[in-house]
């Protein structure tokens, strides 16, 4: 980690990990739970969600302000350790980097950007990350566009299948969506302090 200059790192564990005590194990070589994303179901989705609702507008970011805009938005609902944000200018900077194997979507509500996700692509589909709407925008379908642009994005790419290891407050907006629960997720971590 610290040769690449990565201070944290996270481990994922499941039922099917081996060796059967491999969580012990890393709990002696330091890692920890992860407080509040701990738990985590592995979902999978291999046909369409439903479309995106009206008044709804759900894409990928299109420049490096939209960018930022929308990872300053998961660092707020996720609360964030400042020690783990990184500035609008190292996130607009990142912008232009992080196109290599995924994306950053957005989700706007007469024009105020209320959601954001992140898609992680391989050719058989993507891995979702990080999908949140605002507290005074949930309900009104923003979560779901988000979902519905990722698919629309692997549609046009080739693609058939959705990934998530997704918290308690999205289960059940993804099993509404066609998401079916594959396997229980365990996740550690390590971080390294700041050099």
């Amino acid at each position: 980690m610290r040769a690449h200059g990565v201070r944290i790192g996270s481990w994922w564990l499941c039922e099917r990990s081996t060796p059967a005590n491999l969580e012990e194990q890393l709990f002696a070589l330091g890692l920890a739970r992860v407080r509040g994303d701990y738990e985590l179901a592995g979902m999978l989705l291999a046909s369409a969600p439903p479309p995106i609702r009206t008044g709804v507008e759900a894409r990928r970011v299109r420049d490096a302000v939209e960018y930022a805009a929308a990872r300053e938005l998961l660092y707020d609902v996720f609360d964030s350790p400042a020690d783990r944000r990184r500035t609008r200018g190292e996130l607009e900077a990142e912008f232009a980097r992080d196109d290599v194997a995924g994306a950053v979507y957005g989700a706007w509500i007469a024009g105020e950007l209320v959601g954001a996700g992140r898609a992680f692509f391989a050719p058989q589909g993507a891995i979702l990350s990080g999908g949140a709407t605002l507290e005074h925008a949930r309900g009104r379908g923003a979560y779901s566009a988000l979902v519905r642009a990722r698919w629309d994005d692997v549609a046009a790419r080739g693609g058939g299948a959705l990934v998530v290891q997704a918290g308690s407050m999205s289960q059940p907006v993804l099993r509404r969506l066609g998401f079916e629960h594959v396997l229980r997720f365990h996740r550690l971590e390590d971080v390294l302090p700041r050099a």
